[in-house]
């Protein structure tokens, strides 16, 4: 089965959950132990997947639980940076949509050249965390580079804050009401930023690292 099948029959598993107990459900799907017996690049489709609905139970935690309990850091902050890419491409298709319909002055604010330039560094954001994280999700899960996840988690966490401001901006007060669903993609990706280390963290670990290897900054980079 193709990785864009796999994915399909994800998402479809994951729109069509119980709201009261999805777990039984997940457990039936046999999902759950993915991380026993694929690679992190098959999982990370999966992982945009989760992070694309606002209100998905915490599956990836469920499926690194099941590999290893405790979770290692660094493949449960590997796990929360693909989520996170996932969350901001939904923020991103969110904030484009309105923008297209909302209509102020006359016109669909989407025109107005300074909301078209907030829009692009918002695209700009949600295209780095997705390449940082998706670098980070590489081999066996229980190999995963503790430096690779560093550089995912941190990446992704400057993404959320920077492209969450710029939704919330774009979309006024409409963003944090109850109805609409912007505030549950921006305060998950709050939560994710600081779960697992927080950048800082992450950063300390990366620093120390790069600190005590005697190479230049483009040889360290490459041996990510």
């Amino acid at each position: 089965m193709s990785d864009d099948l796999i994915s399909e029959q994800f998402a479809r598993l994951l729109d069509g959950l119980p709201p009261d107990d999805p777990w039984p459900t997940l457990q039936e799907s046999g999902f759950l132990d993915l991380l026993a017996e694929a690679s992190l690049e098959e999982v990370f489709p999966l992982a945009l997947v989760v992070g694309a609905r606002a209100r998905a139970p915490n599956v990836l935690d469920a499926m690194a639980k099941r590999l290893a309990d405790p979770v290692p850091r660094a493949l449960a902050a590997t796990l929360a940076a693909g989520e996170m890419a996932g969350a901001l491409e939904a923020v991103q298709a969110l904030t484009v949509d309105y923008a297209l319909t909302r209509r102020q002055f006359g016109r669909e604010i989407g025109k107005f050249q300074a909301i078209q330039h907030q829009i692009a560094v918002l695209a700009q954001e949600v295209i780095a965390a997705r390449i940082a994280a998706q670098a980070a999700f590489v081999g066996a899960p229980a190999e995963v580079s503790e430096h690779r996840a560093a550089a995912a988690k941190i990446r992704c966490n400057q993404a959320a804050v920077r492209g969450s401001a710029i939704a919330h901006a774009v979309h006024g007060a409409i963003g944090v009401s109850d109805e609409f669903v912007l505030h549950h993609y921006t305060r998950r990706l709050r939560a994710l930023s600081l779960s697992h280390g927080g950048e800082a963290w992450w950063a300390a670990k990366l620093g120390d690292w790069a600190l005590s290897e005697a190479q230049d900054f483009t040889s360290l980079a490459r041996a990510l």
